[in-house]
């Protein structure tokens, strides 16, 4: 049970992360805000089952969408003034701050700063790891399609791809609300399973996981940030033997990886099932190169009978 929960943990951040992968990596925009699109996805998601008695997956799904809501309102003035870099981390940073002291002073409904308790565990195993599969599934497509050049186009060479016809202002802000409804669902998955809410769950030390997942993985992977989050959730739980020293390793390791590997785990590299699919036609043309052959021997065989 323990190691299913570590799983299903991995899980949900795999979705945040995808979401920031596309924002950072891709497109080029340094956020420190998705940890606050997981907490408005996740207090929304239950506000509405608890309170307006709305179906589960009907409100993780509300959840992601009110966190595309405050990724337009925070993102499109930000990205119509240009700002980018540091300037666009700090507002994504003030904006995690916001909402966590919000929450904290908002006890009617919220909780406050206590949090909400008595939460069903409605995101099982097996559920989790479906949205996870479906949701990586479809980041995959969309970074393939041409939003998702367009993103790459961007994040390479702006002013080379504004004059090829590629709007800098609708790139960013897409990619920016992906990203806020990615991170929205995973907040709803996650209170889901944890069976409580507060704001502390969605603290700044919440995006700068994700964030350093995205560097640790690779800037331009998905499958590397993945990688690199599932590590960063399950390695503190495997050092526990190592009581107080367990940070040290846990900050070590960051440590070896960027000096070994600058690019990040994966680079721009991303797991592919080529092998597995070239390797599966080899057999199948073995096996009906062996079925033909056997056809002839017991045909000659026949014939020599015969004979």
């Amino acid at each position: 049970m323990y190691y299913l929960s570590i799983l299903t943990f991995i899980c949900v951040h795999a979705i945040a992360v995808s979401g920031l992968s596309l924002l950072t990596g891709y497109t080029g925009l340094f956020s420190i805000g998705q940890a606050g699109f997981m907490a408005t996805g996740a207090y929304t998601a239950v506000v509405l089952y608890k309170y307006v008695h709305v179906p589960f997956l009907i409100a993780v799904i509300a959840g992601g969408l009110v966190s595309v809501l405050f990724s337009v309102v925070l993102g499109y003035p930000a990205l119509r003034n240009k700002l980018e870099g540091d300037a666009f981390g700090i507002v994504m940073l003030g904006f995690v701050t916001v909402v966590r002291v919000s929450i904290s002073n908002i006890k009617p409904v919220l909780g406050g700063a206590i949090g909400i308790t008595g939460i069903p565990r409605l995101s099982s195993l097996w559920l989790v790891i479906f949205i996870t599969g479906l949701m990586v599934f479809c980041m995959r497509n969309f970074i393939k399609s041409d939003y998702g050049k367009n993103c790459m186009a961007i994040q390479q060479q702006e002013p080379a791809a504004e004059m090829v016809g590629i709007n800098p202002l609708i790139t960013k802000l897409r990619a920016l609300m992906i990203s806020a409804f990615y991170a929205g669902v995973a907040g709803g998955l996650f209170v889901f399973y944890s069976t409580f809410v507060s704001p502390m769950s969605f603290a700044e030390s919440k995006s700068n996981d994700l964030i350093a997942a995205v560097v640790l993985g690779g800037m331009c992977s998905l499958s590397g940030p993945i990688a690199a989050i599932a590590i960063l959730v399950a390695l503190p739980e495997f050092l526990r033997f190592l009581q107080a020293w367990r940070l040290v390793f846990y900050g070590l390791s960051f440590i070896l990886i960027m000096l070994f590997r600058p690019d990040g785990l994966f680079g721009y590299r991303e797991i592919s099932f080529q092998w597995a699919v070239r390797l599966y036609q080899k057999v199948k043309y073995h096996i009906r190169e062996w079925r033909k052959k056997r056809k002839i021997r017991t045909r000659n065989g026949k014939e020599g009978g015969e004979t």
